[in-house]
């Protein structure tokens, strides 16, 4: 029987008081002890250079921490399109926010069906990009050379992400969630350079040239 659906009936039957919270903690404990057992030989789940209990441990700190920061993008995104005098990236700057806004729902439902705990917090990086993002003193090219100056291989950050996705064998329901994730962020950040390059040309060609000449 799929983990994943195991783990749903016992959070069912705790919830409509059916079993005790003793006996579905044992459950719980029962249902690592066998995916311990039967990942990695006996050593646990490898993921992101880390080693969990279970695969699901693996996915709930994952989820955690993506639901937190694509919340968060959602609303650097939407503040920065508000602001924004540049009418050709208004759009897509929506487009994105919406996207970010819709994965943090998505992994937060995700979350709860897990029976996860909310705990990760919004990093410094994430509070500092949502800062720029609605500073109308600082210009569109500005941000977008920010913003491109992290994300100048588009597909290596992704490459993580579909990893992880394909190493998941028991919750197939997030590990397709993943891999359209990832296509919505290789999207988005290809699209991003794609406006870094369209208002700092000067600077597109001045790479350019030291990549040709190097």
């Amino acid at each position: 029987m799929n983990r994943d659906f195991e783990f749903r009936q016992l959070l069912r039957a705790y919830r409509a008081g059916v079993i005790s919270e003793e006996l579905f903690e044992a459950e719980i404990a029962e249902l690592e002890r066998k995916s311990v057992a039967n990942g990695s030989g006996g050593g646990g789940f490898r993921a992101f250079g880390k080693t969990y209990r279970s695969e699901r441990d693996a996915i709930v700190s994952f989820i955690d921490k993506v639901r937190v920061a694509e919340a968060n993008a959602a609303e650097g995104f939407a503040a920065w399109a508000n602001v924004t005098p540049t009418d050709c990236i208004r759009s897509g700057l929506r487009m994105i926010a919406e996207r970010e806004a819709y994965h943090g729902r998505i992994f937060a439902n995700r979350l709860m069906e897990l029976g996860g705990e909310g705990r990760a917090q919004v990093s410094d990086d994430s509070r500092q990009f949502n800062a720029c993002a609605a500073d109308p003193a600082m210009s569109d090219s500005e941000k977008l050379l920010r913003v491109a100056a992290t994300i100048r291989d588009p597909e290596a950050i992704i490459r993580p992400i579909l990893e992880f996705a394909e190493s998941l064998k028991e919750d197939v329901e997030t590990k397709e969630a993943l891999r359209l994730f990832a296509e919505d962020e290789l999207s988005s950040t290809r699209w991003l350079l794609y406006a870094c390059a369209a208002l700092n040309p000067s600077v597109q060609a001045e790479a350019a040239g030291a990549q040709a000449a190097g």
